[in-house]
């Protein structure tokens, strides 16, 4: 009964569309980057495929039903055979399935764009390594942070690649600033218990998020001792889009600090208060790479490989 409750809950705050979804010539796999990428076109052009259960077209989930097949994707594949676009996009750069659209829509164009840190194996492509593959992997353009992540994606997937840096960061002008302030990205998440294992646990040493939780409270505690003692600013870049739930918890967790919060309220909006920042501190984040490209003292405390590796 509580799983139906839960599950009738999550119905009701989905957006509902009636109509089929129009054909346009662009579609964006994810409505991950919408923000960015959205203004290079016009809105007869683009649209995004929403696979997030934000958004749900009722055209397309008859689809899926009548196909006894109501998986995300399932999903987006009898969407973008109803859209029939000419160029698919994503900043999900980590989702199998993308990687295999072109076995199902040869005519399409593909095009990925790194939007974070990849590990290899298990953060770039999960469990689908080339000894398992039963599908080919192919992506037109693959744009992506360097020509060494460049080489682990190639492992994997057919196509060209694209070395570019982060797409996102290059498009924000960077600011100089003189103010003594540190910057401490949040990795928060609100959506993960601390009892979650973590994907890269080695077998048989299961590691709980709360383990590397713990590792990351200590680094912000101490560094906003720093800051007391040297007369410096602590600013949290907030991470987290229940921004009041995330400002909750570094308020009981650093009550007795001084400190404020940037809330992260546009995709780019977080590299703004990068270059106010004298010095950037984070743990576990692409952000924090991006600060060290952008020429800004950058710290990093490596805790969760630590933890992960040891």
């Amino acid at each position: 009964m509580r799983r139906l409750w839960r599950l009738l809950k999550s119905l009701t705050r989905l957006r509902w569309r009636i109509l089929p979804p129009r054909h346009k010539p662009v579609l964006l796999y994810f409505v991950t980057g919408a923000d960015v990428i959205a203004p290079y076109f016009t809105p007869d052009e683009f649209q995004v495929l929403d696979l997030r259960e934000h958004e749900v077209n009722l055209w397309v989930a008859l689809r899926c039903l009548f196909d006894r097949n109501l998986s995300a994707q399932n999903y987006a594949l009898i969407y973008i055979e109803i859209v029939n676009p000419k160029l698919v996009i994503t900043f999900i750069d980590n989702f199998p399935a993308f990687f295999q659209l072109k076995n199902r829509f040869p005519e399409i164009t593909t095009v990925l764009i790194q939007n974070g840190v990849r590990v290899d194996p298990h953060d770039l492509f999960e469990s689908n390594s080339p000894a398992t593959k039963l599908h080919k992997n192919f992506v037109d353009k693959m744009f992506v942070f360097g020509s060494a992540i460049g080489a682990t994606y190639a492992k994997y997937t057919d196509g060209e690649i694209v070395p570019i840096g982060s797409f996102k960061n290059n498009l924000v002008p960077i600011t100089k600033s003189n103010k003594q302030t540190v910057a401490y990205i949040s990795t928060y998440r609100s959506g993960i218990a601390r009892t979650t294992v973590i994907p890269d646990s080695l077998p048989g040493f299961p590691i709980q998020y709360g383990q590397i939780i713990d590792r990351r409270e200590q680094t912000i505690i101490f560094l906003a001792r720093y800051c007391k003692n040297n007369n410096l600013s602590l600013v949290i870049i907030g991470k987290d889009e229940d921004f009041a739930v995330e400002k909750s918890y570094y308020d009981k967790l650093l009550k007795d600090f001084s400190w404020t919060i940037a809330q992260r309220q546009t995709t780019t909006i977080n590299y703004a208060v990068v270059d106010e920042s004298e010095i950037v501190v984070f743990t576990s984040s692409t952000l924090g790479y991006e600060s060290l490209a952008r020429g800004k003292k950058t710290a990093a405390f490596l805790i969760d490989a630590e933890i992960i590796d040891s």
